[in-house]
């Protein structure tokens, strides 16, 4: 049987928002801003396979969005994808380090 796969979709917001932590990182540490690239990597390999095994992101407050819309992923240490499930689509819409606000995300 095969297992389904799911399209990962990096919104243009997301993938800037990655950048800017990469290039950020890389001003101390350039090994901690590839190590960065090296777990998101592996992200979204996950959510690939499953993205539901992630928990919703209740702690998001967005006006107009509905609760249990929005999932997170933890990824090297204090950096979380936050994305939606439609159908086998996969849109991670942003990539914030857990030191933000999360009003400044949407």
């Amino acid at each position: 049987m095969a297992t389904k796969k799911y399209n990962v979709i990096l919104a243009e917001r997301a993938d800037t928002m990655l950048l800017l932590h990469t290039e950020f990182l890389a001003q101390a540490s350039p090994a901690a801003a590839r190590r960065l690239i090296s777990e998101f990597k592996k992200v979204k390999q996950r959510l690939n396979k499953d993205p539901l095994q992630f928990p919703f992101a209740d702690e998001l407050d967005v006006p107009g969005i509905a609760n249990k819309t929005y999932r997170k992923c933890f990824f090297y240490g204090r950096y979380k994808a936050i994305f939606l499930v439609e159908d086998n689509d996969v849109f991670i819409d942003a990539i914030i380090d857990c030191r933000q606000e999360n009003a400044d995300i949407f």
